[in-house]
């Protein structure tokens, strides 16, 4: 009976696999069905459904002003979507967080953050982890499950990004400038930008994460009220003309020569992180 069955998993289990994954790849699709029949709807597509924004006028306006990463799905996304759950108890909230990286296909950037949502709690109280270490931990347990991202560019940059907000802050009393700073020379490797994109990101970051993504999931619930998230969709689009028409990036480093990058940089801070304590501990001053 045994040996049977080991033979019958092992003859069906190509077939398996492959439906298991055409049901996990559905997710984008299924996302992009009750997005509302609007004519921003490739802009819904990649905001919401984490769909590649098609080459265009638009594309080039976020490329030109460095904010097209606010076109990617991301741990920005499971913020706020964490804060509009936040009523629901811990493990209905990772539920309904997990349906969400299904519905934007598993990407991994959001991958990223929702791992680091499973284990940070644990992490936090029972092994006394700090932010950096339990970033170090989400990576591992990531990167052991999908160990082909080590050289997804994607989730190269998402780490960068994590990095940049556990890192020490360089302007405490202007914390969404310091943020946009140090994202954009955490990521100036992966994406050459000119420093106005600084001030872009600190003074339209915020407004995606606000107004527009809230705005996006109003109109899939409520179809009609796209009109009222299409015209937030245009005033930010005429807001991007204000900005470099020229496109930021002039050198491109493939991801096979820059995941050391976060890598090295991470080993770094926790290495520092540890003398800091030590030094603080056996301070007597």
């Amino acid at each position: 009976m045994l040996t049977a069955s080991v033979f019958l998993l092992l003859k069906f289990q190509p077939d398996f696999h492959r439906w298991l994954l055409g049901v996990l790849k559905q997710g984008p699709e299924i996302c992009q069905s009750f997005l509302p029949a609007s004519a921003r709807v490739e802009l819904y597509r990649a905001l919401v459904c984490g769909v590649s924004l098609p080459a265009g006028q638009e594309k080039q306006l976020f490329l030109d002003t460095g904010l097209i990463h606010l076109m990617v799905v991301s741990g920005s996304h499971l913020v706020f979507l964490e804060k509009l759950f936040e009523f629901l108890p811990r493990f209905a909230k990772l539920v309904m967080l997990g349906a969400y990286c299904f519905l934007t296909g598993f990407q991994p950037p959001v991958m990223r953050a929702f791992l680091r949502r499973v284990v940070a709690p644990r992490a936090a109280l029972r092994l006394g982890l700090t932010s950096l270490q339990i970033e170090a931990l989400s990576v591992l347990c990531i990167l052991a499950l999908f160990p082909d991202w080590l050289f997804s560019r994607s989730f190269l940059m998402s780490w960068m990004c994590g990095l940049a907000l556990c890192s020490p802050p360089l302007w405490r009393k202007y914390p969404m400038l310091d943020i946009a700073l140090k994202s954009y020379l955490f990521m100036l490797p992966f994406c050459w930008m000119t420093p106005v994109t600084v001030f872009w990101n600190t003074l339209l970051a915020p407004l995606v994460g606000v107004l527009l993504f809230p705005a996006c999931l109003l109109a899939i619930v409520i179809p009609p009220a796209h009109v009222f998230a299409d015209q937030l969709w245009r005033i930010f689009l005429e807001i991007l003309k204000l900005g470099p028409q020229s496109a930021p990036g002039l050198i491109f480093i493939s991801s096979s020569y820059l995941w050391p990058l976060p890598v090295v940089l991470h080993l770094t801070f926790m290495i520092g992180e540890v003398q800091w304590r030590r030094e603080a501990c056996f301070s007597y001053s």
